[in-house]
């Protein structure tokens, strides 16, 4: 079984023109990539315990990136989330791709909801920004 170690992450992001762009040295950590089954709870009177059956949908959970703010990069945070917000619902999705070691991919689309700035006068400033996934997840 081969571990994976942070520095074998690769984080990209579609830019404004649709093409993918490498945000790694700019994310410092990922929310969980979470693909799981929707279920209905099926079971029935004199059970003894829960029984759930999956309905054929799968969904992806919120995806948060965060790191340390960069508004000088034109491909930095700022370049890619600020003046985002609120998207036109005929906004173009753009595409979340994430390496995860020796080639093992998982892409998929997003849509922005969140973009925030933290200040912290003893800190760093951070930023986070928080993507709906839209539609199917490829793992490749």
């Amino acid at each position: 079984m081969a571990l994976s170690a942070p520095s074998g992450i690769v984080i990209e992001y579609d830019n404004a023109a649709l093409a993918l762009v490498n945000i790694t040295q700019y994310v410092q950590s990922i929310s969980e990539f979470n693909v799981e089954s929707i279920v209905e709870e099926t079971h029935t009177f004199g059970d003894t315990f829960e029984e759930q059956t999956p309905i054929g949908l799968a969904r992806l959970g919120e995806i948060t990136l965060e790191g340390l703010y960069d508004d000088t990069a034109t491909v930095g945070p700022d370049a890619l989330f600020a003046n985002r917000t609120p998207e036109s619902p005929d906004a173009d999705t753009r595409t979340l791709k994430i390496t995860w070691r020796s080639g093992k991919t998982s892409s998929v689309e997003t849509r922005l909801k969140a973009y925030n700035r933290m200040a912290d006068r003893n800190a760093l400033t951070r930023y986070s920004v928080t993507l709906v996934p839209y539609g199917i997840v490829t793992e490749a």
